[in-house]
């Protein structure tokens, strides 16, 4: 028993030496490892103090993800995150690349402020990293179900002002691994002009260079992470929504293309 384990120890760290496609399955492997036992620590330690649905249950889950990007050697260069580190309401725009933007989410999440995520609602049923998300207040929004996604966004602008808090979205609503950026959706821009809070859009370098499940690259490197000032919703009703939502796409797309230039022009 002991000589096979050596022989297939062996084996994997030749494939992990050799072959880029062996070491992406294995680091996203642990990836997944690690976030489904971050996830059952989170779960378990809500059961133990009785306190669901608050944002600060988030605080070991970005004590631990924000180490794990030492293990990937994926380093973040930050700017403009001032406009974040406050204690007023607002809706945080970021676009979306890979399931791993959560470790540079953890850049810019402050367990001191009330933070929560929206995501689809076919998250809530991946398993205990689905529940963890749910018993720390985020948001799921049924995309199938206009009236009840509606009925979703309704409920997160009733609380915004009344928890102060940081509405973190994705409004491509999907991962993009082109290049650039998709078209947005409307939901976020909905909760922000009904809440009249501002939105602060987040911009994320391209990861081409470093991860791309396509050609099974998974190395370390730097990313940037820029946070553009606030836009102003005061004011404004639904039918600002499209022009405003035009407005900071393209802001953002320009973010992107300009701290991405390392790796190529994109769109």
């Amino acid at each position: 028993m002991l000589q096979v384990f050596l022989w297939c120890s062996v084996i994997s760290i030749i494939l992990y030496l050799t072959s880029n496609t062996f070491r992406y399955y294995a680091k996203y492997g642990v990836y997944l490892l690690v976030l489904t036992i971050i996830s059952t620590i989170t779960v378990l330690w809500i059961l133990f103090t009785c306190r669901p649905k608050s944002s600060e249950n988030f605080r070991f889950a970005i004590w631990s993800l924000h180490k794990l990007k030492y293990l990937y050697g994926w380093e973040f260069e930050t700017h403009g995150k001032e406009y974040l580190m406050n204690d007023k309401p607002l809706v945080v725009l970021v676009n979306h690349q890979s399931g791993l933007d959560l470790l540079g989410l953890m850049e810019l999440w402050d367990w001191r402020y009330h933070c929560t995520a929206v995501g689809k609602r076919s998250l809530m049923y991946m398993g205990v990293f689905g529940l963890a998300c749910y018993l720390c207040d985020g948001v799921f929004l049924d995309r199938h179900d206009h009236a009840k996604a509606v009925q979703q966004m309704n409920a997160v602008v009733d609380q915004i002002h009344s928890k102060k808090l940081k509405v973190f979205v994705f409004p491509e609503g999907t991962r993009n691994r082109n290049g650039s950026m998709l078209a947005f959706k409307k939901g976020a821009f909905h909760i922000a002009v009904q809440s009249q809070v501002p939105i602060v859009p987040v911009v994320f370098s391209s990861y081409k260079s470093i991860y791309s499940k396509e050609k099974k690259i998974f190395k370390s490197g730097k990313i940037t992470i820029t946070c553009l000032p606030p836009v102003s919703t005061a004011g404004r009703t639904k039918d600002d929504i499209p022009e405003l939502m035009n407005s900071i796409r393209n802001s953002m797309v320009e973010t992107y293309n300009r701290t991405s230039s390392s790796v190529g022009k994109t769109e």
